[in-house]
This record gives structure tokens, sequence and C-alpha cells, in this order.
């Protein structure tokens, strides 16, 4: 019947044998994905970490979803500060990835030219710079999902960069392949 409730009886959930954990970590590592540095302002200055879990979420408010693990320096510090800013690293920030993933807060912000803007410190040269202010967040696992409201975005022209194999790649656009008719030509 449409429009009305339903019930049934489902029985239990088959349980299966887990997932490999090193063939899971090596399929999703595969997965080319968007790379970015999300940075906040901490009690005690600028922090910062590589992020690959970043997505889209609304048009309307242009909002951003972000997975960080629980605990994490940069998690608690831009929770504390409310607001944040989304890096899209630029096909030239490659060195970045690794230098935001290790290391102190300080040792990752030496010698990268960065200013704050709307209470974020942004990277400068990046592809695509979006400030957010914390909207929600949502425990799920062992990582803390934050959905930010974008305040502020700026977007350069050029390739960003995307990580495959955990190393940076430059996406290039596929060559368009010829229609039928063109072959007649």
């Amino acid at each position: 019947m449409l429009g009305g409730e339903t019930t049934t009886d489902q029985a239990a959930p088959r349980v299966e044998a887990g997932v490999d954990e090193a063939l899971f970590r090596a399929a999703m590592k595969g997965l080319a994905k968007c790379v970015a540095v999300t940075t906040a302002l901490g009690p005690s200055g600028p922090v910062g970490c590589t992020t690959t879990s970043l997505m889209s979420l609304s048009v309307a408010p242009p909002s951003v979803l972000l997975a960080f693990g629980a605990g994490g320096r940069t998690l608690d510090d831009l929770l504390g500060a409310g607001r944040f800013a989304v890096n899209v690293l630029s096909h030239t920030q490659g060195p970045l990835v690794g230098r935001f993933a290790t290391g102190t807060p300080a040792q990752r912000f030496r010698d990268t030219p960065h200013a704050v803007l709307r209470g974020v410190p942004v990277l400068h040269d990046a592809a695509v710079v979006m400030t957010c202010d914390v909207m929600k967040t949502f425990t799920a696992v062992d990582h803390v999902l934050v959905v930010g409201t974008v305040r502020h975005l700026t977007a350069t022209p050029g390739s960003p960069l995307v990580l495959v194999t955990g190393e940076p790649h430059i996406a290039t656009p596929v060559p368009p392949v010829p229609a039928a008719a063109d072959n007649l030509r």
C-alpha cells in the first residue's frame, strides 16, 4: 500500500568475516581524492592538517563536510575557534601535503606563506580557499564529522591537486572521444 506504514520481521543480518584492514586501506588509498589543508587559529597560533575527506554538502546555505580523527589537535582548536579555512591545494603546493600531515603546528607553518582572513589562517596560492563557521558536528565511528557554512570563497584558475596512492597528482581532463560522425570526415 502506497503511503502507509508497513512492518516486516527481518532475520538478523548474517555475520560475515571481517574485511582485511590492510586491503581496505590500500583500496581507499587508490581512490583519487581532493587534497586540502584545513586551518584554524588555536590559543597558541595557527594550526592545520592535511585533509582528504572533504565534500560539498549544500548550496543553500553553501556548506561543506569534513572528517577528522577524534582527538586531533587541529580538530580541538578548530572546534574551540568555531571557524576554519579549507585550503584546496594548487598544483604547485605538493610539498604541503606531507608537511601538514606530520610535525608540530610551528613546523607545519614554517616557511608556508599565509595570512589571516576572517579570523583564520589561509594559505597563499591555494586553488580554492573557503572560510567557514562550524555549523554542526557528528561523531561517527572514530571520527568527528564537521559541517561548515562557507562565509568566504575564492577560487583561482588551474588544476588543484588530487591524492592517489598517497601521492599528489595533477588532475587533467580526459580528451573527448570523437563522435561517429567525426570519423566520417
